[in-house]
């Protein structure tokens, strides 16, 4: 008797673990007795980072011909990569639904930190170890720019404020309703992200949206209807959170880990690249771009995906060049003579053997053409994403000013291989003091500058805004000559 007790016993244990297996691999949210303990890093020699899905922390990247791949991208991405490769390890980045949900995995420890633009809170540091604060965020009120401007929250009266659900935002909400009991919340699910909050409130849905300053400093360039009335709360620094299981030596390593980036100007570098060109653009500049990605973009974007079979550059890059240069018209011509969509100069189209400047199709060919010589053209050793900054830069005031600019970032103890320093040096080409101390002398080096923040922005936007395009890259006779003008330019250096 007693031992068909202790069968049905042990049948009944299986049953409940199969039960709830069959759940964990439904919803992945294991019973920490269930769930396999997470191994250190130095034991498995793997980093398990947990991540939201954003355009400040992780998304997909596009592959060099357009097309989307598993790949991710983003700042806490990028961080979180350069922490493990420091380390020697691999990274596997988990991505949660919402803030909710990457809290909790943390808890159970199913991720050696989190990265995810988290501000450490009393509450917060109740539960997990942080790191060392990276950058600074605080809330900021947003509303509709057309109605009138409230200056402090006693304005908001019993109007509607949207925030996410159990998100910091919401925990501050909760505060705010302390002074203003009359404040209607407006809560969208957990997953929702800033976009969805600021597109509540274009729609009306709400009269005000409580945002953090690099959520909305990202997402307000398509929504550039909307803008900030005043910060809510205190700033904060935002840091990694660590398992309360996590070793205490991962902790220290990313302490001396940030303390080395922040000396080298590595972290500079990577705020700049994901954040340095968003406040330079203005509301009627995103206005206009939007509109037009309606009314003139569908009829290009063949040419532009044919520029990008030709030459492997993204079609969205080659599209924000075009808007930059001329609002996607293909009539467009300036007074120094330079013509068409992609406002090329006599020289350049023959090079390019572009027959009609003011035929779309052949400048934005053309065009790309130039482009992907130029990008050949920059030093191999300067990686991606500052290769294309300069070589649009060389696009817009020449490559011997790019070379110029370089030599005096050189010069002046920076980095001639980085956009972040190279843009420093460039205005300077103005200056007698400093353009008649290089070979190709005076240059609107300021223009260049604004050229290519422009474009990194209309590049964000598109990449948004847009689908990549899936090409494979085709040979072509057509670039025959600009290899060879690229071959004999090489020979000269």
């Amino acid at each position: 008797m007693k031992a068909r007790i202790a069968i049905f016993v042990a049948i009944a244990v299986i049953a409940a673990i199969v039960f709830l297996g069959l759940g964990v691999r439904r919803t992945e949210l294991a019973p920490s007795w269930l769930a396999a303990p997470l191994a250190a890093p130095r034991t498995s020699g793997e980093l398990v980072v947990l991540t939201l899905r954003g355009p400040t922390t992780t998304q997909l990247l596009s592959t060099g011909t357009g097309q989307e791949s598993d790949a991710q991208t983003g700042f806490e991405h990028d961080l979180a990569t350069m922490f493990a490769t420091e380390l020697g390890f691999a990274v596997r980045f988990r991505v949660m639904p919402s803030y909710a949900k990457l809290l909790q995995q943390l808890e159970a420890n199913r991720g050696h930190l989190a990265a995810a633009g988290l501000a450490p809170t009393p509450e917060l540091r109740q539960k997990f170890a942080f790191g060392p604060g990276y950058k600074t965020t605080q809330f900021q009120l947003v509303y509709r720019s057309a109605d009138k401007r409230p200056r402090n929250i006693g304005d908001i009266g019993s109007r509607s404020l949207a925030i996410i659900a159990e998100t910091p935002a919401h925990d501050m909400a909760r505060e705010l309703t302390g002074r203003t009991p009359n404040l209607v919340l407006e809560v969208l699910p957990h997953e929702a992200t800033a976009d969805d909050l600021l597109r509540a409130l274009d729609a009306k849905q709400a009269d005000f949206a409580l945002v953090d300053t690099f959520g909305f400093a990202v997402a307000k360039r398509l929504h550039p209807e909307l803008s900030a009335a005043f910060n809510v709360g205190r700033e904060a620094k935002v840091a990694w959170a660590f398992s309360n299981a996590a070793d205490f030596d991962l902790q220290q390593s990313a302490v001396r880990f940030f303390e080395k980036i922040r000396t080298n100007g590595s972290l500079n570098r990577l705020i700049d690249r994901y954040y340095g060109h968003i406040n330079r653009i203005q509301p009627i500049d995103s206005e206009v771009l939007l509109e037009k990605t309606q009314s003139e973009l569908p009829k290009l974007k063949p040419f532009f995906h044919e520029a990008q079979q030709l030459t492997g550059i993204d079609w969205r890059i080659l599209a924000a060049v075009g808007y930059q240069e001329s609002h996607w018209d293909a009539l467009a011509t300036s007074p120094t003579g330079v013509r068409g969509l992609m406002m090329l100069t006599e020289d350049t189209a023959d090079r390019m053997k572009v027959q009609n400047r003011l035929d779309a199709k052949q400048s934005i060919v053309g065009g790309a053409k130039y482009i992907a010589l130029l990008r050949d053209t920059v030093p191999a050793r300067i990686p991606e994403p500052d290769r294309t900054w300069l070589a649009l830069a060389a696009y817009n005031q020449g490559y011997g000013h790019l070379e110029d600019a370089r030599i005096l970032t050189a010069r002046m103890g920076l980095n001639a291989d980085t956009w972040l320093d190279v843009r420093k040096a460039y205005p300077k080409l103005r200056d007698p003091e400093f353009f008649e101390t290089v070979k190709h002398g005076y240059c609107r080096g300021d223009e260049a500058v604004q050229f290519v923040e422009n474009i990194r922005n209309y590049t964000d936007m598109l990449n948004r805004l847009e689908k990549p395009f899936e090409s494979d890259l085709i040979g072509d006779s057509r670039l025959d000559d600009a290899a060879q003008l690229h071959e004999r330019r090489r020979g000269k250096r």
